[in-house]
């Protein structure tokens, strides 16, 4: 059987970081490691992971933002053959961990993108004591009151065909519950330090890995689904880093951008959010 490093960026998460790691010890899964990156919290998160039995690293002194720096330092110290990689407002259902052994063990030179459902703050917080146990009993139905729709770029108008198949496409694989082979990501060189604070470093992975050969899956959620707790969120400050870092990867991988494009102002427009220079900037502007 495989084992598995599940790596998380933290950042003042400490009222969810419990759910989180509750719900990776609830897989029961032998070979688990669970490795908790700090990223400049103001509060002493240690004692929390030390309390599940994880690992936890603290991020030398900077500004918060550095999530590519954090997985990076996970995977320094990591064992586990397959890596999950989670954000720090995810929480997975326990199954998760046994679908990723299972998916990677029978497919090679894949990466596996996980379904993540946003659940209104309003809930989540309301809920506190109803909603933890019914993530831990792995219940999806019961949980469908509280869940709104997917996080970020829905899957689910995929060609049936692409449904837990191998496939191309790169550009829907964000990183916030993401599982690949450990070794795949440093024959790539790793993830690239030079995105700061929130935007485009987790699809620049996966075009690499992409260009290295290798496929994508977005499996049904029968194999398991993970949970985005929304939170108050400084979309100024966001949507700035976001447009420095979608220049960046334009600069290096300008054949990809065409793709990204179209799905980036997507997303935005979804969310009510307003159009990030970039977007309408042509290729001349690469400041």
């Amino acid at each position: 059987m495989h084992s598995i490093s599940v790596i998380i960026p933290c950042h003042n998460n400490q009222r969810v970081l419990p759910w989180i790691l509750r719900a990776l010890r609830a897989s029961e899964c032998a070979g688990l490691e669970i490795i908790c990156v700090d990223d400049a919290s103001a509060e002493d998160i240690a004692p929390i992971v030390e309390t599940f039995g994880a690992r936890y690293i603290r991020l030398g002194e900077g500004e918060p933002g550095r999530r590519a720096m954090a997985r990076n330092l996970g995977h320094q110290v990591a064992h586990g053959q397959v890596t999950l990689y989670l954000d720090g407002d995810i929480v997975p259902e326990p199954r998760i961990i046994r679908a990723a052994i299972h998916l990677h063990a029978r497919h090679r030179k894949v990466v596996v993108k996980y379904p993540v459902y946003s659940i209104p703050e309003q809930d989540h917080t309301a809920s506190i004591g109803l909603l933890a146990p019914l993530v831990i009993s792995q219940d999806l139905p019961r949980l469908g009151p509280f869940v709104t729709k997917h996080c970020g770029i829905d899957t689910r108008p995929l060609p049936r065909r692409l449904r837990g198949k191998k496939t191309n496409i790169w550009v829907l694989c964000a990183s916030h519950c993401t599982s690949i082979e450990r070794h795949e990501v440093e024959d790539v060189g790793g993830w690239d330090e030079s995105f700061l604070g929130w935007g485009e470093e987790d699809l620049e992975l996966a075009y690499r890995l992409h260009l290295n050969g290798l496929s994508f899956v977005y499996p049904h959620r029968k194999h398991g689904a993970a949970y985005h707790l929304d939170h108050p969120t400084n979309w100024d400050e966001r949507l700035d880093t976001l447009d420095r870092n979608v220049r960046y990867f334009r600069q290096k991988f300008p054949t990809a951008w065409s793709g990204r494009r179209s799905l980036l102002r997507f997303f935005l427009e979804e969310n009510n959010l307003p159009q990030i220079p970039a977007i309408a900037a042509g290729f001349s502007d690469q400041a």
